[in-house]
């Protein structure tokens, strides 16, 4: 089926202007309303972009669990219709949600695929971003060497292709720096930081400059009253990104020299705020939510995909079959209205013969849909029972609503012929109904089976209708397309 993908287009640039501007609740908005513009126009790809969007301004704002819950329903959709740049963003924005966490080694295999597909994809610029972040993460678990080598790579790849990018220049240099002075190749680190003294970004962006005064710190041979100065700084800068790991180092750092300068005292204070941050971000990891929400979501996309048919988006039948058991035994004690609908598309098979499967499972696809549309209420079950056969359950309804809705369904079925892949697919159904009243079904199997007698009767009559049964007699209610 063709899918027309324009409105981004509008909306994409005041997103950006917003984003930038740092107006993460106007953007948030924004994208809501896109995102159900794009659901009431069945555009699965406005959405994609609505809710990666959203998350990424949730990330922004600091409210990590919404976030995970936006790209969480954005993992959902990239099932279906993601292709592997969607999968390229998923990866990454989880990424940044595990770091921000803690979780720095589920962050690294997480960015880890970020390397695979932008490698697989030839995104230069996503794969030296997807490098700087893994050179960001080797440092949060102290795997210098290897941080080095992220570190490394990430510059090279953004000097071939984009010299001009200052900004992510100066956050690998700093990774660079960090990962020389903790592997003790401080001439390497002295010569880097000499040139990142004069980089334009490195007073203007908070972690970098705390970065850049804790690796100066390292190798500078000022007095001890001015490295503390750097490093009181760089810890201020530090603790307001959150960034624990670096705070560590430089707490660490300072019980170091004022200790080896005899100044056992003061070191212990840095020693015990050491401690206290460790502690801090220990707790952190306990407390994270991200686990738990995760494992719902796992639960509840193993349930839906045990209980809704892939195909059309309806019940599986076996989950149909299981609830209409529990309304037939509470009817029959209450003796609730209970009405089974069973229709089926007239000759299907040749459909499949003269357009394909592919054809034929959009029309199934079509079917869910219309049925979806159609049938919405409360005490309504719709489900595949197999094939091109669909089943719907209504409870409690009047029988003179329900035969109402049956008609709607027929002529919202069989009104126009489908359009599929720019094929003009004319067919019709037939359809078997049956209630409980004056019939002993207690299970699914009971009620159905004369259902699908009522349908075997519209096809021996000529199909293209509707028919009723009850234990007394046949009523046909439509006996061609169209009727009324």
């Amino acid at each position: 089926m063709h899918t027309y993908y324009h409105p981004i287009t509008r909306i994409e640039p005041r997103f950006d202007r917003l984003y930038a501007d740092g107006q993460y609740h106007q953007a948030i908005l924004l994208m809501k309303q896109f995102l159900m513009e794009s659901e009431e126009a069945e555009n699965p790809y406005g959405s994609l972009i609505a809710y990666f969007s959203m998350a990424s301004c949730y990330y922004c704002l600091g409210d990590i669990e919404k976030a995970f819950e936006t790209i969480l329903l954005y993992e959902q959709l990239c099932e279906n219709y993601g292709e592997q740049h969607e999968q390229f963003n998923l990866w990454h924005i989880k990424a940044l949600i595990f770091e921000y966490e803690q979780h720095f080694y589920i962050a690294k295999e997480a960015t880890a695929e970020c390397i695979r597909l932008a490698s697989m994809l030839q995104l230069p610029h996503e794969l030296a971003t997807s490098h700087a972040m893994m050179s960001r993460l080797m440092i949060q678990t102290e795997h210098f060497q290897q941080s080095i080598i992220h570190a490394e790579k990430a510059l090279e790849i953004l000097e071939n292709h984009y010299p001009g990018d200052l900004y992510l220049s100066c956050q690998i240099s700093c990774y660079l720096a960090i990962g020389y002075v903790q592997t003790n190749r401080f001439d390497e680190a002295k010569e880097l930081l000499e040139v990142l003294s004069h980089h334009p970004f490195i007073q203007q962006q908070q972690r970098e400059r705390s970065m850049f005064l804790y690796a100066y710190s390292v190798i500078s041979a000022a007095p001890l009253a001015d490295i503390l100065a750097f490093l009181a700084e760089a810890e201020a800068i530090a603790a307001s990104v959150h960034d624990y790991t670096l705070q560590k180092f430089i707490s660490w750092h300072a019980a170091m020299i004022l200790e080896t300068s005899g100044n056992p005292a003061q070191a212990y204070i840095y020693m015990k705020q050491y401690a206290e941050i460790t502690k801090q971000q220990q707790l952190l990891q306990r407390n994270s939510t991200i686990h738990e929400l995760e494992r719902n979501h796992r639960i509840a996309t193993i349930e839906r995909r045990a209980n809704i048919d892939p195909l059309s988006g309806t019940l599986t039948r076996f989950h149909l079959e299981t609830i209409c058991n529990q309304w037939l035994e509470e009817a029959h004690d209450s003796n609730n209205l209970i009405y089974c609908l069973v229709f089926d598309v007239d000759d299907f098979k040749n459909i499949n013969d003269h357009f394909g499967h592919l054809v034929g499972d959009e029309v199934i696809k079509t079917l869910g849909k219309i049925c979806r549309k159609i049938i919405y209420e409360k005490n309504t079950l719709i489900g595949r029972y197999g094939g091109d056969e669909f089943v719907i359950i209504l409870r409690d309804f009047p029988e003179e609503y329900i035969i109402q809705k049956a008609q709607e369904l027929f002529q919202a079925l069989c009104s126009q012929p489908l359009l599929i892949d720019d094929f003009h697919i004319p067919f019709s159904i037939s359809m078997g109904m049956v209630n409980n009243l004056g019939i002993p079904a207690r299970k699914f199997k009971q009620l159905f089976r004369l259902a699908d007698q009522a349908l075997y009767t519209a096809k021996k009559q000529g199909k293209n209708q509707i028919v009723t049964l009850s234990n007394k007699n046949c009523n046909i209610y439509c006996t061609q397309k169209g009727a009324t």
